[in-house]
């Protein structure tokens, strides 16, 4: 995205804030994202402020698959400070320079990346970036949707899996349902609905170990069958029942594809409007 950017921008003369996209295309290209204000207004950017938190929340259920080879709580806070905000701060600054410098090049707006390369005149270029699109997918499957579920099958049964083969068994799940997976519209769909049953719950997580417990925990009651997590039965009802309405309300909120849309162009819209 970096390359593409720096590309684009040498272009199209210069890299440039100030958007030339007309309001009326910009309204036109994301007409189908839903009805939840304008590109650069403020309930867009709650719209994307609100995907993203969900998102990330759903994603750090599983954390620990990580974190547990940090050395020390240092190393997780500054992997974390690099990763998420300074990230995607710089990120969005990418995504809106190469959306406002894609413009200028070729007249119209084009919100994601393989759009722009298809313009590409240089065959080799077009397949560069079809194979760094193809790493990065890669890439960001592996830390979301592989480790975790590869833990899960060697957790399940330690004796017989460990993660190489949990890998593998995730893997084959993955292939055999790909044919039956609804991509136009079914994957945002899905991460949404993911998104809100597991944003809640690492909701319910966060405020129980920082507000409840002031960010002290009982490692040993963990494993404790009748200690302090044993609860009601094994269930704690109170903590289970409050993702419910999050869950059931979703309907009321942008879905990730709406999100992500407005998200692409929200820092090219936001000088225009």
């Amino acid at each position: 995205m970096l390359i593409l950017a720096i590309a684009l921008s040498v272009q199209a003369g210069g890299i440039s804030f100030d958007s030339e996209i007309p309001k009326d295309v910009l309204l036109e290209k994301i007409k189908d994202a839903g009805n939840f204000g304008e590109p650069g207004s403020v309930a867009a950017l709650f719209a994307v402020a609100a995907t993203w938190i969900t998102y990330f929340g759903a994603v750090y259920l599983n954390f620990c698959d990580f974190s547990r080879y940090a050395k020390d709580e240092n190393a997780v806070c500054t992997g974390n400070l690099w990763g998420l905000p300074v990230n995607l701060i710089l990120f969005t600054l990418v995504a809106g320079i190469t959306t406002t410098a894609a413009f200028k090049v070729y007249g119209e707006v084009l919100l994601h990346p393989d759009q722009i390369s298809a313009k590409f005149e240089s065959w080799f270029l077009a397949l560069l970036a079809a194979l760094t699109f193809a790493v990065a997918t890669l890439g960001i499957n592996v830390v979301a949707n592989f480790l975790s579920p590869a833990f899960d099958f060697a957790n399940v049964f330690p004796r017989t899996i460990d993660l190489k083969k949990g890998g593998y068994i995730a893997a084959l799940i993955a292939l055999v349902l790909y044919p039956f997976a609804s991509w136009e519209g079914g994957a945002a769909q899905f991460v949404n609905f993911i998104g809100s049953t597991m944003g809640p719950i690492f909701g319910v997580m966060m405020a129980d170990y920082y507000l409840i417990r002031k960010g002290h925990l009982h490692v040993e009651a963990l494993y404790d069958e009748n200690g302090e997590f044993r609860f009601s039965g094994g269930w704690n009802i109170r903590a289970s029942s409050q993702p419910v309405l999050p869950a059931s309300s979703r309907r009321s909120y942008p879905s990730s594809q709406q999100c992500c849309r407005r998200g692409g162009v929200s820092m090219a819209g936001s000088s225009v409007l």
